[in-house]
């Protein structure tokens, strides 16, 4: 899980979609969401969920096996929610038409909607959201708390992977269960005293810098590139014709 987190990182900062303006995508993204959830679910959440694919397996140029690690766990935890729409409870527990017209369709506004985060994820790195945040006039003290704590996580992932490397170097794979139960047990303060330590470290590197009222970084000057705000708008709007002509 932790690597799927670094990877759709690299993917946001690496891919041709970097360049693209931040508002431009975070339009698009809620655009979306909003049709998965107010359009039927036959054809609005499955145009919404094709069209969220295809922009990131095309012009965002995600890999399929990123895109399938990353949206596996949410479409899990949709099925697991959507089965007690479908299980009627009477004389025993049983599987009604209704209910399971009802599950389908929550679960296809459900996967339509996170498959349209996904796409904003997998395209903006947290940092040009924070920035595009602060333009927008969210104070800048609680954006530089979000960012840190965002660099923070990485700084605790980054410990647990190499403390995990190092044990399963050590261990090897034929180690008793028991031992392997307690070298996870210790594992566990290892990483925080190392994680304690680089964020020690990464405050220290704040305070020689200067750091005092703001963390200025470097922001990359956002354009429309190949998908602008019309394309997108006029994606939105097709569904919805195409909804409209449906119904």
């Amino acid at each position: 899980m932790s690597v799927h987190v670094t990877a759709v990182d690299d993917a946001a900062w690496a891919g041709p979609w970097r360049r693209i303006a931040v508002g431009h995508k975070v339009g698009l993204a809620a655009a979306l969401v909003l049709t998965a959830l107010l359009t039927p679910a036959w054809p609005g959440s499955l145009l919404v969920a094709g069209a969220s694919l295809v922009l990131m397996l095309g012009p965002a140029r995600i890999r399929p096996g990123l895109v399938a690690a990353v949206a596996l766990p949410p479409l899990a935890f949709l099925v697991v929610g959507a089965l007690p729409l479908a299980v009627e409870v009477g004389d025993g527990l049983r599987v009604t038409a209704e209910g399971g017209l009802r599950a389908a369709e929550m679960l296809a506004h459900g996967v339509a909607g996170t498959l349209a985060v996904l796409l904003l994820a997998t395209t903006t790195p947290m940092v040009d959201v924070l920035g595009w945040l602060h333009r927008r006039g969210i104070p800048g003290p609680l954006l530089e708390v979000a960012e840190l704590m965002y660099r923070l996580l990485f700084v605790l992932l980054s410990s647990a992977l190499a403390l995990q490397a190092a044990q399963a170097a050590r261990l090897g794979g034929d180690a008793p269960l028991r031992r392997r139960f307690r070298s996870a047990v210790d594992g566990v303060g290892t990483v925080l005293l190392m994680s304690w330590r680089r964020a020690t470290r990464l405050q220290a590197g704040l305070e020689l810098r200067g750091y005092e009222e703001s963390l200025p970084t470097l922001r990359p000057v956002g354009r429309a590139g190949g998908w602008g705000l019309g394309a997108g708008a006029a994606l939105v709007v097709g569904i919805w014709l195409a909804c409209w002509a449906v119904a």
